[in-house]
């Protein structure tokens, strides 16, 4: 194998020893140093767009992320021509903090000086893990391109395992949509908290454009997002979602351009883990679930696996030459000394479809379910019922009794299970990127929560209209109508909700309604 196939096969990180010198490579082989006369970048034609990164702290080690591109270069843009140079990183502990956020030149003694090479194939993104570090210990570091340098930024190792801690400080984030979402947060994080390092749940991007939850709310300084290819989600025309690799690259190279988001990169590591939206929403393996229903799209799915490999600066095993979408392994758990364990697990590689299949009849219409009453707005009586029968089918068939109705995988659940009950911390901490708890809609407290609102008459004369207008005088249709909408329900979700109850009404079922 030679060495172009080595980067790419082993998804181009490269190990440095705090001591200097570029010794190894994730998996244990030998790293490749730069190619024989790759020349260090020269000039001031180079910039950080995305600034730098830092991930997965440990006790003795951390992951190092950048982009470099020539300045004339627009800053989303995907790299297409190989640069055939070489980028500086240091590294020191000495204490930097009045540099922290600028370009100003780092200070003091570095644990680490090398050269790391650009690679196209990865959209120029350098992925640099440092071992041999001290635990519990602040480091500077800083990229160099010729003679343009990366802002000052700093991590904080783990404790050592086996060592007592009084107390760490961590934030946790999620759900950062740029069409929507206000990142005031993030600059007050930035200029104010002391944390040992930040978890993020998942949703860093989302994949979707143009929707119309996404109109209307957005920050100035978020300018409109334009993907590169894109599919349309209905028809020729309105909103799309990413489905090519160059898709999801825009997308996360767009969100880093933000220099509040930036800045918290700068200070703190990040400890992260996906959910739907670096993929799709309310995905699960490969399976995509807009209005068409349940598509299997693995090309789709390797695209959005490799770019948050690429862009996330995760201590991760990515494999771009395996065949099939489970070709990246992001569950993983972190030490804190003896007072904490965090494990973070991967909810949607490995799940099962939903307990209720969005292609599941529905019995007033027909026609599929689609998100509502399969995703959304589950009869408990069905759930419960579609669960214990898939529960049973493989019980049987001498299968694993979860197949059909887990979240982890099989041998996910059981590195958690064994993570979780061998480990001594004392506080053990799991990184979910999915709410534990169920949802659920009770009527009584619903018609309570208006009359303490005092909506009780605006809401049944919505009703009253409704049932004239639009259900035919069919007056719980209508109810179940407003009550969607007036939860925030879009008027085609609440028409298929109110069709759902009616069918369970119908046959006799439950129809209290549950979030699934």
């Amino acid at each position: 194998m030679d060495r172009r196939q080595f980067i790419k096969l082993g998804g181009f990180i490269t190990v440095t020893a705090a001591t200097g010198g570029l010794v190894g490579c994730g998996g244990g082989s030998s790293s490749p140093a730069p190619a024989p006369g790759t020349p260090p970048a020269t000039g001031a034609n180079w910039k950080f767009p995305q600034s730098v990164a830092s991930g997965d702290p440990r006790s003795d080690s951390i992951m190092l992320w950048t982009r470099v591109v020539p300045a004339s270069m627009d800053d989303v843009a995907t790299v297409t021509a190989k640069s055939g140079v070489t980028v500086r990183l240091q590294v020191t502990a000495a204490d930097n903090s009045s540099a922290l956020g600028s370009n100003k030149a780092l200070d003091g003694a570095a644990v680490v000086d090398v050269q790391l090479e650009l690679n196209a194939d990865f959209d120029n993104t350098i992925r640099n893990k440092v071992t041999g570090l001290q635990p519990n210990q602040a480091y500077f570091y800083q990229f160099t391109a010729g003679d343009v340098r990366s802002n000052v930024a700093r991590f904080k190792t783990a404790p050592a395992a086996d060592v007592s801690v009084d107390q760490l400080k961590f934030a946790y984030l999620t759900c950062q949509d740029w069409s929507i979402n206000h990142w005031g947060a993030l600059d007050h994080i930035a200029r104010n908290e002391q944390l040992d390092f930040i978890v993020h749940l998942g949703d860093y991007i989302y994949e979707t454009v143009g929707e119309a939850f996404q109109a209307g709310a957005v920050e100035k300084r978020h300018d409109p997002l334009t993907l590169p290819n894109g599919t349309f989600k209905n028809g020729v025309s309105g909103a799309k979602y990413a489905t090519t690799l160059d898709d999801y690259r825009y997308l996360y190279k767009k969100y880093r351009t933000d220099s509040r988001l930036q800045a918290v990169h700068e200070r703190f590591a990040f400890i992260a883990i996906w959910d739907d939206h670096e993929f799709s929403d309310d995905c699960w393996q490969d399976t995509q679930t807009y209005a068409e229903g349940e598509k299997h799209d693995t090309p789709r799915r390797r695209s959005a696996n490799q770019a948050w490999f690429e862009y996330m600066p995760a201590d991760v095993t990515f494999d771009s030459a395996a065949t099939g979408f489970q070709n990246i392994k992001i569950y993983r758990d972190f030490k804190f000394g003896k007072l904490m364990q965090l494990v973070m697990t991967d909810e949607r590689l490995f799940r099962a479809d939903h307990v209720v299949p969005e292609q599941t009849p529905n019995p007033a219409t027909g026609l599929p379910l689609g998100s509502i009453g399969a995703r959304y707005l589950v009869a408990q009586d069905l759930y419960t019922y579609v669960e214990g029968q898939k529960i049973a089918a493989a019980t049987a068939a001498g299968a694993d009794p979860l197949t059909g109705v887990a979240m982890l995988g099989a041998t996910q659940r059981d590195w958690w299970k064994s993570t979780l009950k061998a480990s001594t911390a004392t506080w053990k901490l799991w990184g979910n990127e999915v709410s534990l708890l169920r949802m659920g809609l009770n009527g009584t407290d619903a018609i309570a929560t208006l009359v303490a609102l005092q909506a009780v008459a605006s809401v049944a004369t919505s009703i009253g209209n409704t049932a004239a207008t639009s259900t035919g005088g069919n007056v719980p249709v209508a109810a179940a109508i407003v009550g969607a909408m007036t939860a925030g329900a879009s008027v085609s979700a609440a028409s298929a909700a109110a069709m759902a109850i009616a069918g369970a009404a119908a046959g006799g079922g439950d129809t209290s309604a549950r979030l699934a």
